[in-house]
């Protein structure tokens, strides 16, 4: 008898009204109690693999499915959705589509009552889940009250709780503070080692894949283009240039190293492995090389540059309570940006950062204290005003898209504004190309992907003219190639001398990109510095759920007698600092 719980037989699948196969003669096999994680680029069918698992595909969603699918041997197209509910869950990347009662308790009971299971059995569950996701004390809360972040720790609860032999996560950890993830995942590989469930996880998180998944099942265009355990995965280079498949950083470093022909004595895959090889490698004895003036010289030209400008944003003791429930959102928080700063605001879900962010853009109104963007008080200022110089992007696109076509979408705001035509054509086509979107401008919006959406709204927003660009969360459900092009667009939009504020859990994203760090914890600012500074904090940004990237954690844990910078931001400075070692003491291979 086998032992496998899923099994997919040349499985090919076609969305309705549309020619593209998204999944192309798949055939996988699942053994019980797996931990399989899919990863692959926006568009590879991640998601439709996901759904596909679980009969949404294609009992909800309809199109055509060829193959078979074999769930603990039932056919998923001879069974309902409802039949496999019991055996499978998922928790889907945008939460609001999973959320629908009136409280975060009957949220997590709704599944357990309608297998009319004990009430007992259902609160203990409900208690136990809640306690594990960090929502405990938020029973009576309306779903509809909470960040993003949380919602998407609701919808997990609510998998998790009918405690399924399969469990599906697609992205369900993307809208999550970076401590968060290692304890939501902790707890999968939990569910996964002691109570033997089965779990696929659609994830871009490399450095947590690394460290809890059995094997790894790379996708492309639908196709399989390869499957193995994480090291196998992870030390093939040729797989990141080729399907973009971000390797932990560590052994992104590895890579660097081995290329130099220095490699370390294992390639490392997670941060025990590297270190340990860092320290094998270079002689703690031999004299530290001191390097890093001219970044440091850079950094301070930059500073005094940026000092010497005005400010374009000033909040003055803002506080802001949500009402009717009396939710102290944002708790007397204080702060200026100047013109032309690229600042990153970060926190654990629900500390106060889209409040803030909704305070800039006046969709919110201070309860006390003032908010002031270019010179305009946001309380006193129509919002169709503001947005002459605010251009606002969403985490989720999709809530900004309602056009036929990209130029149509892009043209509608200038438009409104009253901007001439020609002058409309013009803008229109410069943030199209700002973009890069010249060959689709005639594409419906709602039928790109992801990425395209994404990019199509901060266009949007572009051919507004704006001063200042804020990003919440823009990189939500983005691949690798994906979120760094939407930050080399705000990079452009800052080397312009525009001012660009965003708000992100990708804290790898916001020790390359940010120029200036504030941290968000219960309402108020914990910290507030150059991202070197925030990071080399690890204690302290802790409070606020924030782990630096894993690159600066593996400094932070070397022998400080090895002479490295303790708190590089990116894989390339550290591997430089390393590979200084040999060019300048002519160590041995």
């Amino acid at each position: 008898m086998t032992n496998n719980i899923i099994e997919l037989i040349d499985v090919s699948y076609r969305y309705p009204r549309t020619k593209r196969t998204v999944i192309k003669k798949l055939n996988l096999t699942v053994p019980k109690g797996e931990l399989l994680a899919v990863m692959g680029e926006n568009g590879a069918g991640k998601s439709t693999l996901c759904q596909i698992l679980n009969g949404i595909i294609p009992h909800s969603a309809g199109g055509t499915l060829r193959g078979q699918v074999l769930i603990e041997g039932i056919d998923t197209q001879k069974s309902s959705v409802g039949q496999l509910s019991t055996k499978v869950g998922i928790v889907l990347e945008d939460p609001e589509t999973q959320l629908f009662t009136t409280s975060v308790l009957n949220e997590v009971a709704f599944g357990p009552e309608n297998l009319l299971m004990p009430v007992e059995e259902i609160l203990e569950r409900a208690k136990r889940v809640l306690e594990l996701v960090r929502l405990d004390g938020y029973e009576d809360r309306p779903p509809t009250d909470l960040s993003g972040g949380q919602k998407q720790r609701l919808a997990i609860a609510a998998g998790l709780v009918m405690q399924p032999s399969i469990l599906i996560l697609d992205e369900s950890t993307s809208q999550i503070d970076p401590l968060g993830v290692v304890e939501v995942l902790t707890l999968v590989q939990k569910l996964n080692k002691e109570l033997g469930m089965t779990i696929i996880m659609s994830t871009d998180k490399s450095e947590e894949v690394a460290r809890i998944a059995d094997h790894i099942l790379v996708l492309d265009e639908g196709r399989e283009v390869a499957y193995g355990p994480p090291r196998e995965i992870f030390a093939d280079t040729g797989l990141f240039k080729k399907f973009m498949i971000r390797a932990p950083q560590v052994s992104q470093l590895g890579a660097v190293l081995q290329e130099a022909e220095h490699p370390l004595p294992t390639f490392p895959i997670v941060l025990d492995e590297a270190r340990d090889g860092i320290v094998t490698l270079l002689d703690s004895k031999s004299p530290p090389v001191v390097s890093g003036t001219a970044e440091t010289k850079s950094r301070g030209e930059e500073e005094i540059e940026t000092a010497s400008k005005k400010s374009i944003i000033s909040v003055d003791h803002l506080t802001y309570v949500y009402q009717p429930r009396d939710v102290l959102a944002v708790d007397d928080v204080n702060f200026d940006i100047k013109e032309g700063e690229f600042v990153a605001i970060i926190g654990q879900n629900g500390s106060g950062k889209t409040t803030i962010l909704k305070n800039l853009l006046g969709l919110l109104h201070p309860t006390s204290g003032k908010v002031t963007v270019a010179g305009l008080d946001t309380s006193q200022t129509a919002v169709s005003e503001l947005a002459r110089h605010v251009g606002f992007v969403l985490q989720n696109p999709d809530q900004q898209l309602f056009a036929e076509t990209i130029q149509d979408e892009i043209a509608f705001g200038p438009q409104n504004l009253g901007v001439d035509e020609a002058e409309v054509k013009r803008r229109v086509d410069e943030a199209i190309e700002m973009v890069g979107l010249e060959c689709d401008k005639m594409e419906f919006p709602p039928a790109l992907p992801k990425g395209d959406r994404a990019k199509v709204v901060i266009a949007s927003a572009l051919a507004l003219n704006p001063e200042i660009m804020i990003l919440d969360e823009p990189t939500t459900g983005q691949d690798y190639k994906g979120c760094h092009q939407i930050l080399q667009i705000a990079r452009k939009l800052h080397q312009e001398n525009r001012t660009v504020v965003f708000v992100t859990h990708h804290m790898a994203l916001v020790a390359e990109y940010a120029q200036r760090v504030i941290i968000m914890c219960d309402g108020k600012i914990l910290l507030d510095s150059k991202p070197e500074d925030i990071f080399g904090q690890p204690e302290v940004i802790r409070k606020a759920h924030i782990i630096p990237p894993q690159i600066t954690e593996l400094s932070q844990q070397l022998p400080k007698s090895l002479g490295l910078p303790r708190t590089p931001l990116t894989v390339q400075q550290l591997s430089e600092a390393i590979l200084n070692r040999f060019n300048n003491q002519g160590l041995g291979h």
